[in-house]
């Protein structure tokens, strides 16, 4: 078979492999392509591998806190208009910060506001708010790069500070749902693919910066001419897998043994990259004693 450089080349040597056609005729050959697709995302789902990392890496700046203005709200309940005493400054729209009104022991998130304007949508107001409330208005959750897939490790400051990547549910749990200002920030969770929270809010404006792999498109598992993103070195996990899958799809014993091979192989891909980022050493930065001392 040919080298593993492309899509089809992959789909071709499982197909092979599997004691399938590769001219086209075989039975297997749509539902075969399909898994070529899903192979390619669970390899990638695995671990942040180096071939998948973007460059450069991610960065958002947070927003600063906003306290020079205050707020009205007459009515109580979900969805409630309210007027802020200002527009804020540089007519940004702060649809998705939330409201801290002095005194309240609760926060609103802001779920609609235009630039330059007052009048905000407040998600929840349990209690109303007379005219002229002090209030403070924060920003704690981001939406961070569209193809993001995995953190490499976690968020990095500008002053070198390392924020880590935690369980939303030590988030609530240890800080709470009342935000709460610090610099830098505890830890931080994933809300969804894109979007995180901080532990606290920042006062200023910061510059963060996050590593991270790319959650690739779908692969067109009939293209033969361009090259997979995946190191050449282990482009035979993605074969691997999918021959894994054309066994299972044919009731075939050898299901299993593929399995194990294309499990240890991802096992062996992680420990690859290690030894690549850290060094072969025992210990970081110690080098492997000659044998000739």
């Amino acid at each position: 078979m040919a080298n593993l450089d492309t899509p089809s080349d992959c789909v071709n040597d499982a197909l092979f492999r599997g004691d399938e056609p590769v001219d086209g005729t075989s039975d297997f050959l749509a539902a075969t392509r399909r898994r070529a697709v899903m192979v390619h995302h669970d390899i990638h789902n695995r671990y942040p591998f180096w071939w998948a990392r973007v460059y450069p890496p991610g960065v958002f700046n947070t927003a600063a806190r906003i306290t020079n203005l205050t707020i009205t709200a007459t009515t109580v309940g979900t969805s409630v208009a309210a007027t802020l005493s200002a527009a804020p400054a540089g007519s940004v729209s702060i649809t998705g910060r939330k409201i801290l009104p002095s005194g309240q022991p609760w926060f609103a998130r802001v779920t609609a506001h235009t630039g330059g304007g007052t009048a905000v949508t407040l998600d929840s107001v349990p209690t109303s708010l007379a005219a002229g409330t002090a209030t403070v208005i924060v920003q704690d959750e981001y939406q961070l790069a569209a193809n993001l897939g995995l953190f490499v490790d976690g968020l990095w400051t500008e002053d070198g500070y390392f924020i880590e990547l935690q369980p939303e549910e030590r988030i609530r749990k240890d800080w709470g749902d009342l935000p709460s200002p610090s610099w830098p920030p505890t830890a931080f969770c994933r809300l969804d693919q894109r979007r995180v929270r901080l532990s606290h809010y920042p006062i200023a404006s910061k510059r963060v910066e996050f590593p991270y792999s790319t959650q690739p498109d779908d692969i067109d598992p009939t293209d033969g001419t361009t090259e997979l993103t995946i190191d050449p070195a282990w482009r035979w996990l993605l074969a691997e897998g999918i021959l894994y899958y054309l066994y299972l799809m044919k009731s075939d014993k050898r299901a299993a043994s593929a399995k194990q091979d294309y499990e240890r192989g991802i096992e062996e891909c992680v420990a690859y990259q290690r030894r690549v980022l850290m060094g072969i050493g025992s210990h970081p930065g110690q080098s492997v004693r000659s044998p000739f001392l």
